[in-house]
């Protein structure tokens, strides 16, 4: 008997120590984890910081194509419909209203150049519960800031707003970017089991009066052009790529690893970066082509820091670096130099 227990004794002894030791490896893995999260990741600064109270929820962003160091931003859904100038150390500039819009669910926003002239597109694609009729983009002149002598306050029309719907219903969508070249507007959604791509046109809103809702006698000359239209479905894009880390993060547990949260294209059309919860994904090609199978070729992967609700991302003005921010106050700026992630194609 006392043979026995001695042999028990033993077997307890060898089957703590070797839980003790799971416990520790596991231990160790988390402590690396966290340490590799801690450290700033490759080409990546912070710019800034947005502390301003107006911009609480930044939840989308677009560089301006027409006021050197200078970028927009825009809350998520709750604001008004307005748009924030920040320098790109995050210091607020400017405010601009949108006449005539409401905002229901204001999620992205892309800065081009069309016909020599500067614009943004403001993307109202937002939809958690998947309930929505409709969606809305607006485009408007991109504002001066030269122009404003100081005053720090303005509004604008758009110079056109398009009403669209999905062909296979609602979605809800937190990514658009524009494809100037091929006239395409881009759309990424973000709940679905796989991200679906689609495009809607590019109007010229030069172009579009006669197109318009409104008559060519009854419209005025200031008026805003609207325009309905069925998004393109693409196609689904293959999974974005997960590490290690992710498994370390509250976002992979919610089940949000993965989900894009904003997007944007090269001014250039041969680049596009896709944001998550976690990194930020770089897509490059050498010459202009198909962008659903760009989004289904393997991308580099930008780590994150740890960043609350990352949701906006956009190109700077020659394309060779990233701006990321995130929701919630204060809200780093972070700058991204794609230069180490070319050189690994």
């Amino acid at each position: 008997m006392l043979l026995e227990y001695g042999y028990f004794l033993q077997a307890a002894v060898r089957v703590n120590n070797l839980m003790f030791n799971r416990r520790s490896l596991f231990l160790y893995l988390i402590l690396t984890l966290s340490a590799s999260a801690c450290a700033m990741p490759l080409g990546l600064t912070q710019a800034g910081t947005i502390v301003s109270s107006d911009i609480d929820e930044a939840s989308g962003l677009a560089i301006s194509r027409l006021n050197d160091k200078v970028l927009w931003v825009h809350n998520d859904s709750g604001d008004s419909a307005r748009l924030f100038a920040i320098d790109s150390s995050g210091k607020q500039l400017a405010t601009v209203n949108l006449e005539g819009v409401k905002s229901i669910d204001w999620e992205d926003i892309a800065s081009f150049t069309y016909h020599n002239q500067s614009y943004l597109l403001i993307a109202d694609i937002g939809d958690n519960q998947a309930q929505r009729s409709q969606y809305q983009l607006h485009l408007i002149k991109e504002p001066d800031l030269s122009q404003l002598h100081g005053n720090k306050l303005l509004s604008v029309k758009p110079s056109w707003s398009m009403t669209f719907t999905y062909g296979d219903g609602a979605h809800d969508s937190e990514s658009v970017a524009v494809d100037v070249a091929k006239q395409k507007i881009l759309l990424l959604t973000k709940r679905d089991k796989l991200p679906i791509l689609y495009e809607l046109p590019l109007i010229d809103p030069a172009l579009g009066q006669t197109e318009s809702n409104h008559s060519a006698n009854n419209l005025a000359a200031n008026s805003t052009k609207q325009f309905n239209r069925q998004a393109k479905k693409l196609g689904e894009i293959a999974p974005l790529p997960s590490a290690m880390l992710d498994y370390t993060s509250i976002y992979t547990w919610i089940g949000f690893a993965g989900k894009p949260t904003a997007m944007d294209i090269s001014a250039d059309g041969l680049s596009a970066v896709v944001l998550t919860y976690t990194h930020a994904f770089y897509f490059t090609q050498t010459e202009p082509g198909d962008w659903l199978t760009l989004f289904s070729s393997p991308p580099q992967q930008i780590n994150l820091p740890n960043i609350r609700q990352a949701e906006a991302v956009g190109f700077s003005q020659d394309g060779r670096s990233i701006y990321i921010t995130s929701e919630n106050l204060p809200a780093p700026l972070y700058k991204v130099d794609l230069k180490a992630y070319r050189t690994q194609f």
